[in-house]
């Protein structure tokens, strides 16, 4: 198994991993900004910003079957 094939098994799966990621980043973020800790929170947003942008990529390339073969087909 090499680097493209796990790579291909991370995207195949983004909500899987994107979506928890991003609900839980999101409570922290929003629990760190009433503490007044500015910076965290703002890890915590951008954090939160990847996944969901990851899970509307995933989307508009066509869903789990779409996306392997796009990115094989552009990376081969």
């Amino acid at each position: 198994m090499n680097f493209f094939d796990i790579f291909l098994f991370i995207v195949k799966y983004t909500p899987f991993w994107a979506i928890p990621i991003a609900i839980i980043h999101a409570n922290f973020a929003y629990i760190y900004w009433l503490k007044d800790y500015r910076g965290i929170a703002k890890v915590c947003g951008v954090i939160t910003l990847f996944c969901l942008t990851s899970v509307v990529l995933y989307l508009l390339m066509g869903g789990p079957d779409q996306i392997t073969n796009t990115l094989t087909h552009i990376f081969h």
